[in-house]
């Protein structure tokens, strides 16, 4: 039993508080969720008050509001330390020497362009050639469209971030992101 596998168990009663126990603040926030229940700052032990006490979803709930702020804030910073990560993996990447490295983000716009050119190529000649099998073919497009939603995020984010990039590179301070927004605005309201 891990902190995630408590967020799962409280998430339907304390969104914010199982999302945090799903992340880098879970230990942090499952000694909090101990604290309210009674019990061991351990997963097994909150587990088990979980299961044994009927209220105790309702103290995490309670828990959550009383404490919304502070959770919030631990998601902000947590979200963001991810994205820092994240922007320091792809600066490393745009200035690397190795022309793959660099490449690969181009590369891959270009062969999901081409996939999908191919893709839309041979459903044309399908309906056109054999009519007869076009409810077959519409099932194997719908069967497709979760990997093309996954393929035209990262397209997306792809692109986002090399619009950044190219932005940062320019001496221009790209304008911020929704959390970037959200972090100023709960700054703001911490201060005022």
């Amino acid at each position: 039993m891990q902190w995630r596998d408590i967020g799962r168990l409280v998430a339907q009663s304390a969104p914010l508080v199982g999302s945090l126990l799903g992340g880098p603040a879970g230990g942090a926030v499952g000694a909090l969720v101990a604290r309210a229940l009674g019990t061991d700052p351990a997963p097994a032990a909150v587990a088990q008050a979980l299961d044994s006490d009927p209220a105790a979803l309702e103290r995490v709930r309670a828990l959550e509001l009383s404490h919304k702020r502070e959770l919030e804030r631990m998601h902000l910073e947590a979200e963001t330390a991810r994205l820092t990560q994240i922007n320091q993996t792809m600066r490393l990447e745009a200035g690397s020497q190795d022309a793959y490295v660099r490449r690969w983000r181009p590369t891959f716009g270009y062969l999901v362009a081409i996939a999908w050119l191919v893709q839309s190529a041979a459903i044309a000649w399908m309906f056109a050639m054999q009519p007869s099998a076009a409810g077959t073919v519409a099932q194997a497009v719908t069967a497709l469209t979760p990997m093309w939603g996954v393929a035209l995020a990262v397209l997306g984010i792809n692109v986002t971030s090399r619009s950044r990039d190219k932005q940062v590179a320019a001496g221009q301070t790209p304008p911020p992101g929704l959390l970037g927004v959200l972090a100023e605005r709960f700054k703001g309201a911490g201060n005022g």
